[in-house]
């Protein structure tokens, strides 16, 4: 019966009832809220938002942000033909049996392993535990700035966060791919989605992004979109950041990019933290209850978001403006600072900085090219540098001058 409720609640509030076709003809995600406060084509734009100069195309891209989440198992305690999904693919969740066919057809493939640090997201996604599990977990799409789930841009997990997998032999020519969980849920999303610019946000984006548009092709055409049209850069969230390597670092920075504020992309896991309460419930429900009744808790808090937007933004914007003027004055004093001495390296920095964000094939300017000293080596160096003085006093009977420049540095390190 709260099954049945949340259905027809869920076609009310988006008015389905005043469709003369019926119900029936709800489309895809056509019960989804969508985002206020993010471009939306024809509903927030101006009509020739697609004209716009160079300087201001940022103000029309979409942030989006991939993520999966484990805490939300379902078991396989029944199946689609007893417990069906009562609006199927009309929210959020995707259309199941589309989704299943796709999966299905990739269930022999292995997932590529990380070619960055070892991401278990990337290199556990066929060790993750399924025994037992219609779902290991829930994956999804949503807004990378105001943490809102987009339609048709959630979907059931069964082993970890995989993506398709291509590999290339000798000939060339052939090539083996599987269609997997995440690329789906993306196609789905960006697919229809008319704006030029695409900012997207994953933990593994290193690894996902890797043979994308190859994978594409291998998708139905209804679900493929021209990527050579649309600008489209990468990122990896902040907090997830210092565990890639350090190519990724200067490579997926949402610091280094010009458009995207101080945007740090872990919306997900802040949405996240409002799921995992159900989780307990949805785990033993069967497969369409399930779905339906994430479809719905995600509906509440996307409300929740759109009603509160306003006022969470006009305080954003209150401490963004002063703090941006504050943080321009620094800069300035620091290239003032600079021009005295480094002021010729400056601007040539500046320049291949300028030509880097214009066209981002060439060399990134923020590419770390020394070689980082690391305490333990440099530990070890002056440990060389103590065995052979041998004629000089020593600062202290007790103690010699590495061992006291380590404790130094660790109780620097306590404080």
């Amino acid at each position: 019966m709260a099954h049945e409720w949340h259905h027809l609640k869920m076609l009310k509030r988006s008015g389905r009832g005043h469709d003369p076709s019926g119900v029936g003809n709800t489309k895809g995600g056509e019960c989804a809220l969508l985002c206020p406060a993010c471009p939306q084509p024809g509903k927030n734009l101006p009509d020739d938002w697609d004209k716009a100069p160079k300087d201001e195309q940022w103000l029309y891209a979409l942030f989006i942000a991939l993520d999966a989440n484990f805490c939300l198992k379902c078991r396989a305690i029944s199946q689609d033909a007893v417990d069906p999904s009562l609006g199927n693919g009309w929210s959020y969740f995707v259309e199941e049996q589309s989704y299943k066919g796709y999966l299905q057809s990739s269930s022999n493939r292995l997932q590529e392993k990380s070619a960055c640090n070892s991401h278990s997201a990337v290199n556990s996604a066929e060790m993750k535990v399924s025994k037992g599990l219609a779902a290991s977990g829930v994956g999804s799409i949503c807004c990378a700035r105001h943490e809102m789930k987009l339609p048709c841009g959630v979907g059931n997990l069964q082993k970890g966060e995989r993506y398709v997998h291509f590999e290339f032999f000798r000939p060339r020519s052939t090539l083996r791919s599987s269609y997997t969980n995440m690329d789906y849920l993306f196609f789905s999303v960006v697919k229809d989605n008319p704006l030029l610019r695409l900012n997207i946000s994953y933990d593994i984006v290193c690894q996902w992004t890797r043979n994308l548009w190859e994978r594409m092709k291998t998708f139905p055409e209804h679900m493929r979109f021209c990527h050579e049209e649309k600008k489209i850069v990468a990122f990896v969230p902040k907090f997830h950041l210092p565990a890639h390597v350090a190519e990724c670092q200067w490579k997926y920075s949402f610091n280094f990019i010009k458009g995207v504020g101080r945007t740090d992309g872990e919306a997900p896991e802040r949405a996240w933290s409002m799921l995992n309460a159900a989780a307990s419930s949805t785990k033993e429900m069967g497969p369409g209850h399930q779905r339906d009744t994430l479809d719905d808790l995600i509906g509440d808090t996307n409300w929740k978001k759109f009603i509160g937007i306003g006022e969470s933004i006009l305080l954003k914007l209150k401490e963004a403006v002063p703090e941006r003027s504050e943080h321009r004055e620094i800069l300035c004093e620091l290239e003032d600072c600079l021009s005295m001495q480094y002021g010729e390296s400056l601007k040539k920095w500046k320049l291949d900085f300028e030509a880097w964000e214009n066209d981002m094939s060439k060399p990134n300017p923020f590419e770390v090219k020394s070689h980082f000293v690391s305490q333990a080596s440099m530990r070890l160096q002056l440990s060389k540098d103590d065995a052979q003085v041998t004629s000089s006093a020593p600062i202290h009977p007790d103690i010699s001058a590495s061992a006291l420049i380590s404790s130094g540095i660790d109780l620097e390190d306590q404080q």
